[in-house]
């Protein structure tokens, strides 16, 4: 017979625990450039079809450069990140999503080009609480948050 730990039982249990919070985040998510010519929606992991608002979609198409439309995907993932401390967010993805959160948090003034040839330290790239607020009310339905 096989003895199963409590440790063991313990991490399968947080484990869907923390599937079941994140059953909101994206199982397919849907590029800038198709959500520009209308297709503004994707689906939850639990198969519901959630969509994005035409005004974020129209705010995210003017910060990112027309040539990334199509390796933009939506919505941008920002992952609630305990073992780094209490209230630190990441963004999740590419270095394009990085730079359209913050620019769209004001935490950046610089274009494109900069940003892709001059890395942010990785800790300029933490969010927090107030970011959090902030990044919700002017993409509330284009960022997705995560927990780990």
């Amino acid at each position: 017979m096989k003895c199963v730990s409590l440790d063991d039982k313990l991490s399968k249990f947080l484990k869907r625990e923390i599937e079941s919070v994140n059953l909101h985040l994206p199982k397919t998510r849907v590029s800038l450039e198709d959500a520009i010519k209308g297709k503004n929606f994707y689906m939850s992991r639990e198969d519901i079809e959630l969509h994005i608002n035409a005004k974020e979609i129209d705010v995210l198409s003017k910060i990112c450069p027309e040539k990334k439309h199509k390796d933009v995907f939506l919505p941008i993932l920002v992952i609630r990140r305990r073992d780094l401390g209490k209230g630190v967010y990441v963004i999740s993805g590419e270095l394009i999503d990085q730079y359209l959160v913050l620019k769209a948090l004001n935490k950046y003034d610089k274009e494109w080009d900069d940003f892709r040839k001059n890395p942010l330290p990785t800790n300029a790239l933490f969010l927090y609480k107030p970011d959090l607020i902030e990044i919700r009310k002017t993409l509330p339905t284009g960022i997705v948050i995560g927990f780990t």
